[in-house]
């Protein structure tokens, strides 16, 4: 697949492309996914610490651009990647409805996560294969810091869970404990309909007039990804059980953390995750559920001062 995606990405994220940015394209078993990489623009980007972004639901690469360079500044490599079957990767379904999730399961998602981890250090045994790049080769990693934002959390926890001394701190940014609402009227939408179905359950007529670029994003990204992605993170999300426990049974520093207008999850599951995790929990002023697109400065700010008390090296 074409690794030069991020061209026809909304104004409003593509701007905020750093110009050192690395296209990469990473195999894995049954998708291909797209991805971005930022080296870390102080100390040696060979054994930077590596911030490690996952996007959320009917989310993509893209969400993360305003920040990497931010993260870059402070000294962190920062890599992004859109998921199996969202906007800009491949991934398993057919194209017609009714859709089915199958190879969209938690599990398998959660382990795309380790297999970008092996690809972005020259390991493929596992199951992922850098495979086409206009960056440098493959090298050994520095620690690994894994944020999942939104839907992209549930997915971080699952691979947190099933692998954690891959990892050297976990970040749920702005997303929840576990499920919040019915997604029954939205799961059947997809179902019957893929990725049109959503459409018209989330915007009202009047929001669809005029040509408003934003509008026009959420609309090109939306039925850029595959039906079945959106089944399965939609039965995901439907099923997410409450597993903080396990969190904090790793022993892993755990950073929660949203912006103060976040409501995709109530602020205060956030914050009660956080006090039954042991985890630093903080508030992104002026922003609301991407946090790291309304305030990237003052996001890369929490995100750095965390991982360094997290790693005390980097």
């Amino acid at each position: 697949m074409s690794t030069d995606a991020h061209a026809h990405a909304p104004r409003t994220l593509s701007d905020h492309r750093p110009e050192d940015a690395e296209d990469l394209t990473i195999e894995v078993p049954a998708a291909r996914l797209s991805a971005v990489r930022v080296p870390a623009r102080t100390g040696d980007p060979a054994t930077a610490p590596v911030a490690l972004l996952v996007p959320g639901f009917t989310g993509s690469k893209e969400d993360f651009l305003p920040v990497m360079g931010p993260l870059a500044d402070r000294g962190f490599t920062a890599v992004a990647f859109s998921q199996r079957g969202q906007w800009g990767s491949t991934g398993p379904g057919q194209a017609e409805p009714p859709v089915d999730a199958s190879g969209y399961e938690l599990e398998t998602l959660g382990q795309d996560v380790h297999h970008v981890i092996d690809a972005l250090a020259g390991r493929g045994g596992s199951g992922g294969r850098h495979v086409a790049t206009d960056a440098a080769p493959a090298a050994p990693l520095g620690p690994v810091h894994l944020l999942g934002h939104s839907f992209g959390g549930v997915v971080g926890l699952q691979a947190l869970l099933s692998d954690p001394g891959r990892f050297a701190s976990y970040t749920h940014w702005n997303s929840g404990p576990r499920s919040r609402a019915d997604r029954s009227e939205q799961i059947a939408a997809v179902r019957a309909s893929g990725s049109a179905g959503l459409w018209p359950l989330w915007f009202l007529p009047e929001q669809l007039d005029g040509d408003d670029p934003e509008v026009e994003w959420f609309r090109t990204r939306l039925f850029g990804t595959a039906s079945a992605q959106l089944l399965g993170a939609l039965e995901i999300m439907q099923a997410q059980t409450d597993r903080v426990d396990d969190l904090r049974a790793t022993g892993i520093p755990v950073l929660v953390s949203h912006g103060d207008a976040d409501d995709a999850w109530p602020q205060d599951w956030q914050r009660d995750m956080a006090e039954r995790a042991g985890a630093r929990y903080e508030v992104v002023a002026d922003a609301g559920h991407s946090a790291q697109v309304d305030q990237p400065q003052a996001s890369a700010d929490i995100l750095a001062g965390f991982w360094r008390s997290a790693a005390p090296a980097a």
